[in-house]
């Protein structure tokens, strides 16, 4: 697992949002969610209900 995953996931998990986390890490908001998804399919799990207005 690599570690740049894990910090991805711990500033989204403290953002709440793709948008504001890739601001935070400055990255693209497709580079967080990228790293994002390989974290989930590593883990063979989804990590956060995206489906409401805050992950966005």
């Amino acid at each position: 697992m690599e570690n740049f995953r894990l910090k991805v996931f711990g500033v989204v998990a403290e953002q709440e949002n793709f948008r504001k986390a890739a601001e935070r890490l400055n990255l693209r908001q497709a580079a967080v969610s990228q790293n994002f998804h390989a974290l989930e399919e590593e883990l063979g799990a989804t990590l956060f209900d995206r489906t409401g207005p805050t992950m966005g």
